[in-house]
């Protein structure tokens, strides 16, 4: 650091893999244990844009506690999920195994878009073998899609997502499945406000950028040969190679992340009282079809673009202490521009 006068740490971690992610659609690599009346363990929603709200602090250890304060938040969409499918998992020694399954057809017509879903459903077949190996499942998982034609973001194809279901027991999970099975799933039945939840989502792709803006390292003086926005030094002759702690040019942005413990500020059903007025530039307005629809309000950023799925997870590193739901006094519906 020197004798710097202002904080500056090394601004990137080279222990993160730089890659581009495989699609749009985020995938979650791990899900937290769960023990309590039986739902899903995520939510996929659409990222729509930011607001401001005014809340009251409720943490009783600040020093602000009662006050009102001014919060960034974002807004995002969640249409409701179609649960059309049950999957029961084996653990072996090669790792999970799927033993039993149950497909139907689902009641949103847009499903026809895909091609690999199967001509003739034996719906009542698949239940009776999925009865007679009960005993041997170790996890439920429910098969869901989404439904952006209720929304406004110009797309009707849906997403499919494989999300555990959460139970005391497996034959809890699986009464719960049949129960939901072909029906619609709300948000509200996932989380509700003043809960925590980790964001799974894809980032801003910024394409192919140099150390400078990738790694944020300093940019060599005047008089240095060649290139001035590169490291001075890639390393020693031996060993010859480059390592991998090297700031190096390469891919910028489009990589999977997640953030843990985001707080639900506010869940409704009508868009317009989170809308600004004239709308979210580059997204529109909030609720496709009033009452059918619903909005979260999350604090702090999200990563990724406006109209991009993003996951709801219950947070796999669960805060000690809960805080009961906020106080919201204004939320913000000021024009954007």
């Amino acid at each position: 650091m020197g004798k710097r006068k202002y904080h500056a740490p090394h601004r990137s971690t080279l222990g993160v893999r730089r890659k581009r992610a495989s699609s749009t659609k985020p995938k979650v690599g791990g899900w937290p244990p769960y023990s309590g009346n039986p739902k899903l363990l995520g939510f996929p929603v659409i990222k729509a844009g930011m607001t401001q709200i005014l809340t009251k602090e409720d943490n009783k250890a600040s020093h602000r506690h009662g006050t009102e304060k001014l919060e960034a938040v974002t807004i995002l969409e969640a249409p409701p999920i179609v649960l059309f499918g049950i999957r029961g998992y084996k653990y072996t020694p090669y790792g999970k195994k799927i033993i039993a399954e149950i497909k139907t057809e689902s009641p949103y017509k847009y499903m026809k878009k895909y091609k690999c879903l199967p001509k003739e459903y034996k719906e009542e077949e698949q239940l009776e073998k999925f009865k007679q190996k009960i005993n041997e499942i170790n996890e439920i998982r429910a098969l869901i899609h989404t439904q952006p034609a209720l929304t406004r973001i110009g797309t009707k194809k849906p997403q499919i997502f494989e999300i555990p279901i959460g139970a005391n027991s497996v034959q809890e999970a699986f009464e719960y499945a049949v129960n939901k099975i072909k029906q619609e799933i709300q948000v509200d039945e996932f989380i509700s406000a003043g809960d925590y939840v980790d964001v799974i989502g894809i980032t801003k792709g910024k394409g192919f950028q140099g150390p400078v803006k990738r790694h944020g390292i300093k940019i060599l003086p005047r008089k240095t040969k060649g290139e001035k926005r590169a490291v001075g030094s890639i390393g020693a002759w031996h060993p010859a190679r480059v390592t991998w702690t090297v700031p190096r040019y390469g891919q910028l942005g489009f990589f999977r992340r997640t953030e843990y413990n985001k707080r639900v500020m506010q869940i409704g059903s009508d868009g317009k009282e989170v809308t600004p007025n004239g709308g979210i530039p580059g997204y529109g307005i909030i609720g496709g079809k009033a009452g059918v629809t619903r909005y979260v309000l999350l604090k702090g950023s999200v990563p990724g673009v406006k109209k991009r799925t993003v996951m709801l997870r219950l947070p796999i590193r669960p805060k000690k202490s809960t805080l009961p739901p906020p106080t919201i006094t204004y939320v913000s519906t000021e024009p954007q521009n």
